[in-house]
């Protein structure tokens, strides 16, 4: 046996390494992994440091709670709320939610008020300590509502239990080792496939050999093997769910997808059908759970089928990993369905790579997401120095940074054969921690990986974690795309089905379920409206030259399309905006912020609250964000203020005059005060560009360069020349990039020409990082977080005149240097 101890680096132990801890004040003990005195890091507990925050609990040593965030969720670091829509009833918002109620307030961000005889009630209820009457922004009968509903929760709370329990303990008297069955109407392929045996995946062309020095693992209590639950917590027990129902009648027609999605988001109804899928462990998986194959497996749990498994060839002592082949409609083996590589199995996963005659790589998962290592680096760290594993050597030869994913491409040296293949490696970054991606960004995702051309044949290798939940829902996605184009309709419960014969919970859960829903419908219905930086103006040129009839114009199809996609709301998206306390801070009627896109206020005074009328829009760079919001009446100039200050903001750009009544700052060396802020115009040689002092009372002073545009003051904006707004934006992002702070652009209605500004300021921006345009899809995102924007033809026009003409200039000025 090999001791693996002795070389490891501070902070890990255990054989080979494969342990870490996280001690506070020294490294950890490199065999038995216990910290010297002095604590854990925060985010860390127990006696090694590596056992995790419970829920709930966070910092150093897990001392500290969390309870004001929904549902206790925390990061176990700092204790920032996860959940950043609110907080627990009782506590004030913002981001870490420890801020309870003052004396006479109660309730979801303490917007209740309480009138007891002593001045204080409970800041969860209401209720009055002293046992006398009590007022809220309820309804009176809201707290007896609630009582009954809690009371019938927990009724059905302890049913299910039992209900559970019973069925476990009927599971565990059963034979845990089911057959897999031949089935005839479960895949539209007709295929009758019968369990693949070992020898079926064996390469006869394979003449590589790999290191065959012999490593034996000893286990014992490691946290590689300590884990028992999957990536997103469920236990991966026994079950053999064989479904009565007609798997036929989850077929649905490409043209009735949308309304099909509809019908499911009432009542739960894609989490019910979730729910009828088989799940856990079906088939034997002897291999995964040898005791020398544990440490290679990243959930303990997790395990490949034997039928399915990727056999590494030409090394009979180590022909384990956790893979799985996964079919389509189409062939067999169209997908290698993998978790992310350990340390321990970094040469497995170069050996199957090459096995498999692998061309893409698509990677789900970040390296490590929320301090928890999810992933190995598996390709080198840049592109002057090749990663060595074993008989490998991997060269990168470029990295591309883009919007929504990194590219990279790779190059892989076989020593034995002198061979060398290229591997386009794909990397999905914009999969929350918790939830799920914007099926736009998936789809965008999902079409540059197979517009890429590959040399090699062998099946695409998808990996996230585990290699079951966000690797399924990807597979899913183009197996389902793959065959509807051709056969008209998807079903996509036949299709999990499918894969779940051969890699346990493929499509981990009922939000990924309804991803692929999403996704389906996304690709079936809106085309690639992405063009190339370089082509832009040509392409554009051509279409404007085109004798075509106007409804088959590139613009009026684009927005005709946009009109069709544009949300609508119901009434209970707008409840704040709408409040009997808010009503009166709106100044254009029927324009209103989502509620889950509006920004949060945090430093109001005893006479506000967390509301303005404003939303968010993400930007594309790294801490790129806009906040849109109109010109504020006489008595939300505190609230914007407020706004600036809470979402550092540092840039404010009026598009429109404002409010004679509602000033936003005074002549220079007058202040305007109010009871949080002060402000201060400093500098007024210029009067395009004003700098002012925003003081906190309590907390600091910040610098705010105010951009004024007296040259858009006119009725449309879209008939001035585009260098106006261009010179305005070239100003602003030279100014951004000095501080990299929020971007307040206000305008009357806080939406016509603030769409306009947004929307060419994110494209350029867009254009910068991904080196294409596509105004149809920024809009499109617009308008999720304000339905409003671009409600007029003229103005979406508008913004494809100014890239044209942006790119253009830069062209002329290249072309004379």
């Amino acid at each position: 046996m090999l001791n693996f101890t002795s070389a490891c680096d501070d902070g890990e132990f255990g054989i080979e390494c494969a342990n870490k801890c996280y001690c506070l004040s020294a490294p950890c003990n490199k065999s038995d992994g216990i910290c010297p005195p002095g604590g854990c890091e925060a985010g860390f507990q127990g006696q090694s440091c590596n056992q995790e925050c419970k829920s709930g609990t966070f910092g150093q040593n897990c001392n500290n709670n969390c309870g004001g965030c929904i549902s206790s969720m925390c990061d176990s670091i700092e204790g920032l709320c996860i959940n950043t829509t609110g907080c627990e009833p009782g506590y004030l918002y913002d981001k870490y939610c420890n801020k309870t109620c003052d004396d006479g307030h109660f309730g979801k961000n303490c917007t209740g008020k309480c009138n007891c005889l002593t001045g204080t009630c409970n800041i969860f209820t209401g209720i009055c300590e002293d046992g006398s009457e009590f007022r809220s922004e309820e309804p009176p009968n809201t707290a007896a509502i609630g009582g009954g509903v809690s009371a019938v929760i927990l009724v059905v709370i302890i049913l299910v239990v039992v209900f559970i329990v019973y069925k476990r303990r009927l599971i565990s008297t059963k034979d845990r080792n089911v057959h897999r069955q031949k089935t005839s109407n479960q895949t539209s392929m007709g295929l009758q496939k019968e369990i693949r045996n070992g020898n079926e995946y064996a390469n006869m062309n394979i003449d590589d050999k790999v290191d065959t020095e012999e490593v034996t693992f000893t286990l014992k209590d490691s946290e590689e093997t300590d884990l028992q639950i999957d990536e997103i917590g469920d236990e991966n027990v026994y079950f053999n769910v064989t479904s009565k129902l007609d798997i036929s009648m989850y077929q649905i027609q490409i043209e009735n997808l949308k309304k099909a999605i509809i019908e499911k988001q009432r009542d739960e109804g894609f989490k019910k059908e979730y729910e009828m899928l088989p799940r856990g462990l079906l088939y034997a998986h002897v291999e995964g759970s040898k005791e020398e194959n544990k440490v290679k497996n990243r959930f303990l749990s997790t395990w490949p089928y034997d039928h399915s498994r990727v056999i590494l060839k030409a090394d009979t002592k180590h022909d384990y990993i956790n893979a799985s082949y996964i079919d389509n409609y189409e062939k067999e083996k169209a997908y290698i369905a993998a978790q992310g590589p350990k340390k321990v199995t970094l040469r497995d996963f170069w050996h199957m790579i090459w096995q498999e005659n692998v061309g893409k790589i698509v990677m789900v998962t970040q390296l490590i997401e929320n301090r928890k290592a999810k992933c190995e680096r598996y390709w080198p760290k840049t592109v002057t120095e090749p990663l060595v594993v074993n008989n490998f050597i991997v060269t990168m030869k470029e990295e591309i940074e883009h919007t929504v994913y990194v590219y990279r491409s790779l190059t892989v040296l076989n020593k034995n054969t002198a061979q060398e293949r290229t591997i386009h490696h794909f990397h999905f970054t914009q999969w929350p921690d918790h939830g799920v991606p914007d099926s736009i960004k998936l789809v965008n995702f999902y079409r540059k990986v197979r517009s890429q051309k590959c040399n090699q044949h062998g099946p695409m290798l998808v990996h996230c974690s585990a290699g079951i939940g966000r690797t399924g829902t990807f597979i899913a996605i183009d197996a389902l795309y793959e065959n509807g184009k051709k056969v008209g309709h998807v079903n996509i419960m036949e299709y999990i089905q499918m894969a779940r014969k051969d890699r346990i919970n493929m499509v981990q859960t009922h939000e990924q379920y309804e991803t692929v829903f999403e996704a389906l419908l996304e690709l079936f219905t809106v085309p690639d409206t992405a063009i190339s930086r370089n082509g832009f103006c040509q392409y554009i040129s051509d279409h404007e030259q085109a004798t075509l009839p106007r409804n088959q114009d590139l613009y009026k199809s684009q927005f005709q399309r946009l009109e069709a996609l544009r949300p609508v709301y119901p009434p209970s998206a707008f409840t704040a905006a709408t409040s009997k306390e808010n009503i009166s801070k709106n100044s254009a009627n029927k324009i209103f912020p989502h509620d889950n896109y509006r920004p949060y206020l945090m430093s109001y005074g005893k006479t506000r609250n967390d509301y303005i009328n404003a939303v968010i829009i993400p930007g594309y760079a790294e801490n790129s964000k806009l906040l849109v919001t109109q010109c504020p009446l006489e008595k939300t100039v505190v609230d914007f203020w407020t706004m600036v200050y809470d979402h550092d903001s540092n840039i404010v750009v009026l598009l429109d005059q404002l409010n004679k009544n509602a000033p936003l700052w005074l002549e220079r060396q007058e202040v305007l005060e109010f009871e949080q802020f002060s402000i201060l115009q400093e500098d007024a040689s210029n009067t395009e560009e004003l700098q002012l002092t925003l003081h906190h009372k309590k907390k600091d002073q910040r610098t705010i360069t105010v951009f004024s545009a007296s040259k858009l003051n006119v009725a449309s904006v879209t008939k001035l020349p585009s260098s106006i707004l261009l010179g305005l934006l070239k100003k602003v992002k030279d100014c951004w990039k000095k501080g990299k702070g929020s971007i307040t652009v206000v305008s009357s209605d806080g939406c016509t020409k603030s769409g306009l500004f947004v929307a060419l300021y994110l494209t350029l921006e867009k254009m910068e990082i991904d080196d294409e345009v596509d105004v149809f899809q920024l809009v499109r995102a617009m308008q999720v977080r304000r339905p409003e924007f671009f409600m007029k033809l003229d103005q979406y026009e508008y913004i494809y005149k100014c890239i044209k003409e942006h790119l253009e200039a830069i062209d002329s000025l290249y072309a004379n240097c």
